[in-house]
């Protein structure tokens, strides 16, 4: 009987031929197809350890699928996040114990499994590429090229075909799951970012960064049969998740009121999380969840997980640092729990007694006891590479759970200029109307403000102030804002 060893490596050389074959044969990279290609395993380093397996996420066949930054193994005793930062990806068990972590590339972003769970999937924003890694040593299998940008990752709920957003193309990228071979692309709106799957594999559900809507795409015609618009002023729509009932989505973003004139603090970005009725393809108005009234003021709705029994929406909130929890019977909130920095992502246990949160800023995962709803403890999962200024700064610009940034939680740098980034809105300021300009590398695109008005980066004391109603920085945290936007 062949050896592992032997097996892999017989795989790899075949997976290799086969590259080299379609390279033969296809023409431009993007013509019709992709070209998926081999490189090198990643540097992996690995501890091994002895699990225990407890009660965890279901990821069994025919369930609803969504992609994520934070998936669970199909027993539930694992937890892979992905380290943006970093650029790495983490297994740990649910006790804590680090199995590895690997080097994936530049903004690791979302990831999913396959249905056995041998191999993981991540979107390697920075670099173009989906990355495989074999779930149990972290070893690079294969890297696969797609358009630029790939924000959202998902298996269909059959486990045949490998599905991918990619953002700056507008495009989402299919591969057959098991042969890796590339099966063409299918156009969609501007800026494709959360993915979700029926637990039939009929339609895929896109979320669209800047507008909120969510484009319901046929898989078998591979054509975008609907276009659900979620609100005029909707924003920041990173996620969507499908209820365990199967007949609504819900979608975590922001209202970016730009026809709020007086831009007060607590009236310009609005935190809710959408309900879509997936039968009728509508938005359910009255199921609206405005977080700031069913809870407390927050910011960043960026994921959502639920009970097992779809009564209760657990929001996960990346700039106030904390979980919203909803009942959906009620329409109110029923609790409230902070967890680590800047949270991205949630899974929930079967039983519905635990939730694992990934906090993208402290490179951890928050262990939450729903029944006493209270984060018990922390599981390490990465040690960030930035310099401690320029972290120090990412956790100011991203944060509103600081006094000195903004009152209440309301406003965050990040609710308009969304990872540094553009919000595409125009804002009605008193000097004139203003479209929100990238803030990435702002030391070397002087004058720093469209009005020409500030001098250097200190002066944005004023916006923090005046907008977000903070009290303002200290002369070492401005600087630490300054460094990370330099």
């Amino acid at each position: 009987m062949a050896s592992s060893g032997d097996t892999r490596t017989f795989a790899l050389a075949s997976l290799l031929f086969l590259a080299a074959l379609l390279v033969a044969c296809s023409g431009n990279f993007f013509d019709e197809t992709f070209v998926p290609s081999l490189t090198v395993p990643a540097t992996t380093t690995t501890t091994t350890t002895t699990t225990t397996t407890t009660p965890g996420v279901s990821t069994q066949p025919g369930s609803s699928q969504w992609s994520s930054t934070i998936v669970a193994s199909p027993d539930g005793s694992l937890l892979y996040v992905a380290n943006p930062d970093s650029g790495s990806v983490t297994a740990v068990d649910v006790d804590g114990r680090v199995l590895w972590e690997t080097s994936v590339g530049a903004e690791p972003t979302t990831l999913a499994l396959d249905r056995p769970g041998g191999r993981l999937f991540v979107a390697v924003a920075g670099d173009d590429q989906v990355a495989v890694l074999d779930t149990r040593l972290g070893e690079e299998l294969a890297r696969l090229g797609t358009h630029r940008q790939p924000r959202g990752v998902l298996v269909t709920s059959d486990g045949t075909t490998l599905v991918v957003s990619a953002r700056a193309e507008n495009t989402i990228d299919l591969f057959d799951a098991a042969s890796l071979e590339a099966q063409g692309s299918i156009e969609v709106g501007a800026d494709p970012w959360g993915l979700a799957i029926q637990a039939d594999g009929a339609l895929l559900y896109v979320t669209h960064l800047l507008t909120g809507e969510l484009s319901v795409v046929d898989l078998a015609t591979r054509t975008v049969s609907t276009v659900i618009r979620t609100g005029p002023e909707n924003n920041a729509s990173r996620h969507v998740a499908l209820h365990p009932d199967g007949r609504r989505a819900y979608l975590p973003l922001i209202r970016s009121r730009t026809s709020n004139a007086d831009l007060d603090f607590e009236t310009t970005i609005m935190p809710r999380v959408a309900v879509v009725d997936l039968e009728h393809e509508r938005v359910i108005t009255r199921e609206l969840l405005g977080l700031d009234a069913v809870d407390q003021p927050v910011n960043m709705p960026s994921a959502v997980a639920f009970s097992p029994d779809g009564s209760i929406a657990y929001v996960v909130n990346a700039g106030s640092n904390d979980i919203s929890v909803v009942d959906l019977d009620k329409g109110f909130g029923v609790g409230h729990i902070d967890v680590g920095i800047n949270p991205r992502g949630i899974v929930v246990t079967d039983d519905g007694s635990t939730a694992y949160v990934h906090n993208a800023l402290s490179g951890d995962v928050s262990v939450v006891d729903l029944d006493a709803q209270v984060e018990t403890h922390r599981i390490h999962v990465t040690t960030s590479p930035l310099p401690s200024d320029v972290l120090a700064g990412k956790v100011l610009f991203n944060g509103s759970f600081r006094t000195e940034m903004a009152r209440d939680q309301w406003i965050t740098c990040a609710s308009c200029h969304l990872d540094g980034d553009i919000d595409g809105r125009t804002w009605p300021f008193d000097d004139g109307p203003r479209n929100t300009p990238p803030v990435r590398g702002l030391t070397a695109t002087f004058p720093f403000h469209w009005s020409g008005d500030r001098v250097d980066l200190f002066d944005f004391q004023k916006t923090i102030i005046d907008i977000q109603a903070g009290t303002g920085l200290s002369d070492e945290e401005n600087a630490h804002m300054a460094a990370f936007l330099g």
